[in-house]
């Protein structure tokens, strides 16, 4: 999926229906949900990637409300197979990604984003609170040498089911951490290993 350089990443260049939606999110997350969050630490323009911790459906909504570029993220493909979510994600030009086994192809597709200078957001757990990162991250670091931006979202978690938690009311809290960088030699153990321990940091 390479982006065209007409494609939006700053505020000012998203199209009407993405300015909705994105106030749309703001005022559900904010009011709504109650949520707090830090200024955003993703740099203003370039490459980056936006590594949180995974607790809830909420998480890419805090995401993509607190900030004014556009964030891509790798979604599990099963996200897509319901029309009404599938159109949302299409705004943020996200990933679908088999989650059963390695997905090179989407892999691929979020290296190509990197490198048209966009944001990519990623769950490292592979899911919502999973205990096993998935080394994917470090893949894409060594690829672009983008920054990694590690955020974290504490007082939110997920209900019996996505619809419930998004009608639950729980005052989240999003914080932001300064971006690291690594040095495209850097190992699997080193990239993941300092992401996860600056995303736990933030709690």
């Amino acid at each position: 999926m390479g982006l065209s350089s007409t494609t939006a990443d700053q505020a000012t260049e998203w199209s009407f229906t993405q300015r909705s939606l994105h106030a749309l999110l703001y005022g559900y997350t904010r009011f709504y949900q109650g949520g707090h969050w830090e200024p955003s630490s993703i740099p203003t323009t370039g490459p980056a990637i936006l590594a949180c911790n995974h607790v809830s459906v909420l998480d890419p909504l805090f995401l993509v409300a607190s900030n004014c570029r556009m964030i891509s993220f790798l979604v599990a493909r099963e996200y897509y197979d319901n029309a009404w979510t599938r159109r949302l994600l299409e705004q943020t030009y996200s990933i679908p990604v088999r989650r059963d086994r390695r997905d090179v192809g989407a892999l691929l597709q979020a290296r190509r984003l990197l490198e048209d200078g966009r944001v990519l957001g990623i769950f490292p757990e592979g899911g919502i609170n999973r205990g096993q990162t998935q080394k994917g991250l470090a893949w894409l670091v060594r690829e672009s040498a983008a920054p990694v931006v590690p955020a974290h979202i504490s007082g939110a978690r997920q209900g019996r089911s996505d619809l419930a938690t998004w009608l639950h009311r729980q005052r989240p809290l999003l914080r932001y951490g300064v971006p690291l960088h690594f040095h495209r030699d850097a190992d699997a153990a080193e990239v993941l290993g300092a992401t996860m321990s600056a995303i736990t940091t933030l709690a």
